[in-house]
């Protein structure tokens, strides 16, 4: 049989993103007999098992927790599938297509391939160059195939010359006349589906990323330039193409929903909708017996998206190159069905280096290195240097060996990359550790590298103050008390101290006394001012008289030690003889803020002396938070009496 590239019939199918391969994630077996049950679509084991008896699957995906399939129309198989799942989406009307097998240099001209004692012809996709600069075209992968009219493929076909254009079909010509440029070129990347050939009872399932429908041509630089952009058809009389480019092509990039455009040896320039409906839930077509992942897009049967000889064909959406087309045909009595080899994904897959601009033949010059000092910082102070305006400047930075931000813990190597200003300068964040830090610095402009920049940096230890304590004060109001007023519980005698630490226990002894007094020992908590108070008085009201004499006081925080003690004394003296009054004491301390008038420094008169209530008072008593403490001096009987 003469081999030759040939018109098959094909179907369409769809796998979701997530729905091959290891993006399965396992899980239980359903249990039999249960009832209709939601399949896993994330399940690989699940999915394989609900479709092995199911055949005529022209399209296959898992999407929104859906498996979703098209058949051209519903077997009692796939009814039993519905009635078993839950989630099962049965397309009913997806027919076989067309694998469009023919096809200049500019993207949508014409080229011809030669199949051993046969030939055909396809559409170039979009032209560009690879990384090295050589120029290259892509197109549709089947297209590099000798495929049998049974769909096996049986070798490579030959890129010949590019067609004609005044007389291709989208010219109104026949098609197949050869340029005379000579040969295009030679394949080098090319690749149609995975290379088993569907016979319509496979697993859907077995679908893969890698199943693609695309092609480079490694274009014959003493007979073709490439030149960006796709044509429109308006200059085919001249031979001409390049001379009516419909738009340059400036990135590739993903679909996007609305009108879409074509180019192509057969239908010229056409636009068609993207399939939206049909996208959402398929990734992938059945081509001519083979897995091909894009997207569909739908036309008029009086105005076709594509047609056979359209193959490789530019598919794009303003200056952006999304696709080249694979397939298609009749969707329905009005309508047409194309699906397209979306290129972002086909050029993932492929790893091809595809630049829609020629890469420049000389080297840009290395830019200078990075101009670094050694600096001295405060903790994640700025680190600044300066490097050519523009620049990507890498630094990298560890502590110095032997330093104190080595043996820290806290010190940590670090990397950082940023952007010089117009002006050349750049700035980043430095470590927090105190120590020396050996840094690099490294600029990138276009693609080239500086030599390495080497300085050091270092890291001041922060000085934390601490604030000076405040100064302690005691405060005994009155120093001096006749003897019945001693004894009422709204006077008697306040000891207010001051300086303490928030929350610190202060003790207050009364060292010494009258004989027949005994002595007292008191506790209290200094509150957020560090001040706490003591309240003493008298409860012999029958015979004031025996409180007569002079008191000595001292008073310590938790820590202190006796020689830090605060001390101050009052008198209770006979009532001819008071004069009231108070005030700081002039104590052994020296804390003594009398200014000499009597009235007690910062004024223990502006504290209410409620005696034994004083610590219920506390909220509302001006100078006191906490409060104080109330102590009652009580008479010891004489032991002559």
């Amino acid at each position: 049989m003469q081999k030759k590239l040939v018109q098959s019939s094909l179907a369409l199918t769809a796998a979701a993103a997530l729905g091959l391969g290891s993006a399965f994630v396992a899980s239980p077996a359903m249990a039999a007999d249960a009832g209709p049950q939601k399949l896993d679509v994330q399940s690989d084991a699940q999915v394989q098992k609900a479709l092995s008896d199911i055949d005529g699957v022209n399209a296959y995906g898992a999407k929104g927790g859906k498996l979703n399939i098209g058949v051209e129309k519903k077997t009692a198989e796939v009814k039993d599938l519905e009635k078993k799942f839950t989630n099962i989406d049965v397309t009913v009307g997806v027919k076989e297509l067309k694998r469009y097998a023919e096809t200049d240099v500019v993207g949508g001209a014409g080229y011809l391939a030669d199949a051993g004692a046969g030939a055909g012809a396809c559409s170039t996709g979009f032209s560009g160059w690879d990384g090295d600069g050589k120029p290259v075209v892509l197109t549709a992968g089947h297209c590099s195939k000798i495929i049998e009219e049974t769909g096996d493929i049986t070798g490579d076909t030959t890129v010949n010359e590019t067609e004609e254009p005044k007389s291709a079909p989208a010219n109104g010509g026949e098609g197949f006349k050869a340029s005379g440029n000579g040969v295009l070129g030679e394949w080098g990347f090319h690749s149609y589906g995975s290379g088993d050939l569907l016979d319509g009872s496979e697993d859907p399932s077995t679908a893969k990323d890698s199943d693609i429908d695309f092609a480079v041509i490694n274009v014959d630089e003493s007979k073709y330039a490439a030149k960006n952009g796709v044509t429109d058809w308006t200059s085919a009389d001249s031979n001409d193409l390049s001379t009516s480019l419909e738009t340059d092509i400036t990135k590739v990039g993903a679909h996007e929903n609305g009108t879409v455009q074509k180019s192509g040896r057969t239908t010229g320039l056409t636009e068609g909708e993207v399939f939206t409906e049909y996208n959402d839930k398929f990734d992938f077509a059945n081509v001519g017996g083979y897995w091909v992942h894009g997207f569909g897009v739908t036309s008029s049967n009086d105005k076709p998206f594509s047609q056979p000889g359209d193959s490789g064909g530019a598919v794009f959406q303003g200056d952006t190159a999304v696709g080249v087309i694979s397939g298609g045909g009749p969707l329905d009595e009005s309508t047409q069905f194309g699906w397209v080899a979306d290129l972002d994904h086909s050029l993932e897959q492929s790893g091809v280096d595809f630049n829609l601009e020629k890469p420049s033949d000389e080297t840009p010059e290395a830019p200078a290195a990075p101009e670094v000092k050694d600096q001295t910082i405060k903790p994640n102070g700025d680190v600044k240097g300066k490097a050519t305006a523009g620049a990507e400047v890498k630094l990298d930075w560890t502590p110095a060996k032997g330093t104190e931000a080595a043996k820290a813990q806290a010190a940590k190597e670090g990397s950082e990359t940023v952007k010089a200003d117009e002006d050349g300068n750049f700035t980043v964040e430095g470590p927090e550790a105190a120590g020396d830090y050996d840094y690099t610095a490294v600029a990138t402009v276009d693609g080239q590298e500086s030599k390495t920049a080497e300085f050091q940096v270092t890291v001041e230890e922060e000085k934390t103050e601490t604030p000076a304590p405040a100064e302690r004060e005691i405060n005994v109001d009155p120093k001096e008390i006749v003897a019945s007023d001693f004894v009422k519980e709204d006077k008697g005698v306040t000891v207010t101290v001051k300086g303490f630490d928030e929350g610190e226990k202060v003790t207050l002894k009364v060292a010494s006394g009258p004989e027949n007094v005994e002595g007292i020992t008191l506790d209290e908590t200094a509150n957020a001012d560090g001040v706490a108070a003591f309240s003493i008085y008298g409860t012999s009201e029958a015979d004031p008289s025996v409180y007569l004499g002079k008191y000595d006081v001292t008073v310590t925080g938790a820590n202190d030690t006796e020689e830090e003690a605060l001390a101050g004394s009052f008198n209770v003296v006979e009532d001819e003889d008071g004069n009231g009054g108070g005030g700081n004491d002039d104590g052994d301390n020296g804390n003594n803020d009398d200014d000499g008038n009597g009235d007690g420094g910062d004024g223990g008169s502006d504290l209410p002396r409620t005696g034994a209530e004083l610590t219920g008072l506390a909220a509302g008593a001006g100078l006191l938070v906490v409060g104080g403490a109330a102590v009652v001096l009580t008479m010891r009987r004489n032991k002559k009496n």
